[in-house]
């Protein structure tokens, strides 16, 4: 029996109870289950299952709780866990809301995982209450089926390439990428085979490869390279009379083994993802198959509307960067040969315009350490991926298309790119490498500025390491652990292979540095020193933004009241005109999967949002025992009206409620303050191509402001409830 002193849940619920009433108190704690993270000396991750799951309160929990969001996340973890079981408590629940058990195994995430305990328990519930559960199984079981059949086929096509090198089985990649921009490849349903899906499923078989490298592929040499070149690549790239077969023969069985792990993803992204978090939609088996309807067109909508604005905000940067491009003067100077010039000035005008978003969005400064020491130039290593990218662009994919369109065989193509580049020395196969030293003397070019006129070859090394994936290190990784954050293989374009560098040119035209760099920085570098530094400078440029607008701006506020030592610190508090804004800023980075989205939503918006909850109860309550608080934020009238916010930097979940409170994204308030909408845009492919034809380039549209009859802050209010800032783009 658990010592009934150590219960933490139960001591919390008998304050809460005392505070105010039974029901709030079992709101409360529910919250603390879900959100907050007890100390390691008050609770460990097992008691912390079993004290409330079994608390002496838990059966007393009233049913009109049952269907609330907090409660069906605590289900979820119930089902999700193996450390403890109260069948007893499930069971009520079950019988007086199905639904919710029904979506909290749903949101659980265990349908895959036939294996697991509670699926013990679920036949127990069936048993006892029939045709709830039956349906929900039967599904459940068709999914695992499903998954296995999927596994059985990557199994299947992966085999041949077991031994076969990395470098080998990357080589094949290469030439796989080239034959499919010319014909297209074709998804078991009929469909085409997108790049994203390309990209997603080529990250998950090097992810394979690097489970089941020996230590000898991370050696490379130019006789192994050679060797490898004359036995699959030579073969693909210059087709004779000679045997080809096994080549042939093994890029065949390549090209389906990308069909079934698309197959696989995209049964994972849109079946069982779905299944797990879309409410709207409602899955059944008929005639032995997994069927699904869609009850609610919402998400959809939202998830397309989400899209269309992370164009249009793309278009915003770089009409920005074109402002600073032309004011610098840069626009009129002469950059890299003549022939190269229209592409370097792309190249540089894309690079201001991330660096623009990385400053102003996630607080990132001129240098950024990285967590191997080096100290590198961020507007240096944006330009570099930038002008990688237009190279590759031009030297194999542009030169690609022109021969493919001068003989009309995709494979002859690719041997006269590579044959033309042979003839002036330079590496034009699918595949390119080259010695680390080499590549670093290759861009010391790039590092030129008036501190190292010459480039210093430091600056060179520090951008290599910040774009490179070190596929050892990635190895060993993988073969330690299970990865809950896999990070694609385009957001590190640069392959270290011992002292090589490898490098695809199809995967670099798939780049988008921002995501790339803030992905990097935020998500798989998270533990660098400067990320508190960071993060605090997001806070407080948003907070110079609302200065700038003549709002009075209190940073990092600490309620003094009762209230205000559970709500913690207040990161931004902004007043004119007697309204009082309070924002909880959330920084993250980007989420390339739907089910990190999801988790985002449950995980970090859902505890946002009960965090400015509490923030502006606790700010509400020191207004009114504090007139020096009121003076400080302007305030002339006894009740302001107060407007909680969640700014996250993030489009996610834009303008939905958590907890009562709005979440907005941190770019959209910019936009808002700055009145500049009229830059958004989704016609940075016209931009572009208008700039390499020598004609004049146009902004999106003509000057118009959000506020017509002048800013205030009922004005501002409007502006961001009813989404003005995207009306026109939209």
């Amino acid at each position: 029996m658990l010592d009934r002193k150590q219960n933490y849940f139960e001591k919390l619920f008998s304050q809460f109870k005392a505070s105010q009433n039974e029901e709030f108190a079992y709101q409360q704690v529910l919250e603390v289950y879900l959100y907050r993270k007890p100390s390691k000396k008050s609770l460990s991750i097992v008691n912390r299952e079993d004290c409330f799951w079994h608390s002496t309160f838990i059966d007393g929990f009233p049913p009109n709780l049952f269907e609330s969001d907090d409660f069906v996340l605590s289900l979820a973890r119930y089902f999700a866990q193996d450390i403890t079981s109260n069948l007893k408590f499930i069971s009520m629940v079950l019988a007086q809301s199905p639904t919710t058990v029904i979506t909290a195994i749903r949101r659980s995430e265990i349908v895959l995982k036939k294996e697991h305990v509670k699926w013990h328990e679920i036949n127990q519930l069936s048993s006892q209450y029939p045709n709830i559960l039956e349906g929900l199984i039967v599904t459940c079981h068709q999914f695992q089926q499903a998954h296995e059949d999927r596994k059985g086929l990557i199994e299947k096509y992966s085999s041949p390439f077991k031994d076969t090198t990395l470098f080998e089985f990357l080589s094949f990649s290469a030439v796989y990428f080239f034959k499919y921009q010319i014909e297209q490849a074709i998804s078991f349903d009929g469909g085409v085979i997108s790049v994203n899906s390309k990209l997603r499923a080529l990250t998950e078989l090097i992810h394979w490869k690097l489970r089941h490298s020996p230590d000898s592929d991370f050696h490379l040499n130019d006789n192994k390279i050679g060797k490898s070149l004359k036995k699959y690549h030579a073969p693909l790239v210059f087709p004779s009379n000679e045997d080809t077969a096994v080549a042939d023969s093994l890029l065949n069985t390549f090209s389906q083994l990308m069909q079934v792990q698309v197959e696989l993803d995209e049964f994972l992204s849109q079946s069982v993802h779905p299944f797990c978090f879309d409410d709207s939609l409602h899955f059944s088996v008929k005639s032995g198959r997994l069927t699904f309807n869609r009850i609610d067109k919402g998400i959809i909508d939202n998830w397309d509307r989400n899209g269309n604005r992370q164009q249009l905000l793309k278009g915003y940067w770089f009409n920005l960067a074109m402002e600073e491009f032309i004011a610098s003067g840069i626009a009129h100077v002469q950059m890299g040969s003549v022939e190269n010039h229209d592409s370097n000035q792309i190249a540089y005008v894309k690079a201001i315009a991330t660096k623009l978003e990385l400053k102003k969005i996630y607080g990132f400064e001129e240098f950024v350490k990285l967590d191997n020491g080096f100290n590198v130039n961020l507007f240096q290593a944006l330009l570099s991926l930038e002008l990688m990218i237009a190279f590759y662009l031009k030297e194999n994919i542009e030169a690609f298309y022109y021969e493919y369109a001068q003989v009309g065989d995709w494979q002859k193509a690719i041997g006269m790119v590579a044959i033309k580049g042979l003839s002036t020395g330079q590496n034009r196969f699918p595949i390119t490498w080259s010695l680390w030293k080499e590549k670093v003397n290759n861009i010391i070019g790039w590092t030129v500025s008036r501190d190292f006129p010459k480039g210093s070859i430091k600056a060179a090394e520090a951008i290599l390491e910040f774009w490179c994936l070190d596929m050892k290190k990635l190895s060993n990784e993988l073969h330690q652990s299970q990865f809950e954050k896999i990070q694609p293989l385009y957001e590190k374009p640069v392959f270290k292979i011992g002292s090589h560098c490898v490098q695809l040119p199809w995967l670099m035209s798939t780049q988008y540095s921002s995501v790339s760099a803030v992905n990097n920085l935020r998500r798989f570098a998270n533990l660098r020193s400067s990320l508190k530094d960071e993060t605090t400078r997001i806070e407080n440029q948003l907070g110079d933004a609302f200065e700038g607008r003549g709002f009075n701006v209190i940073r990092n506020y600490t309620a003094n009241t009762p209230n205000g030592i559970e709500a913690g610190e207040i990161d931004l508090i902004c007043v004119i005109d007697n309204i009082v804004f309070i924002i909880e800023v959330k920084s993250t980075y980007y989420r390339t999967t739907q089910s990190e989205i999801f988790h985002h939503r449950d995980r970090t918006l859902r505890k946002a949002g009960i965090q400015v909850r509490k923030k502006v109860e606790a700010v509400k309550g020191d207004l009114v025992l504090s007139e020096r608080l009121k003076q400080t934020l302007g305030l002339t009238v006894e009740i302001p009206k107060i407007v909680g916010w969640i700014a996250d930097t993030s489009l996610e979940f834009d303008h939905e409620y958590f907890a009562g409170f709005m979440k907005i994204s941190i770019e959209e308030l910019l936009i808002a303050l700055v009145d500049n909408a009229h830059f958004l845009c989704n016609q940075e492919k016209d931009i572009t191509s208008l700039m390499a034809s020598g004609k004049q380039v146009y902004f999106s549209s003509e000057h118009f402001s959000l506020y017509p009859s002048g800013f205030n802050g009922k004005e501002f209010l409007r502006v961001i409830e009813d989404s003005l800032v995207w009306a026109k783009a939209d």
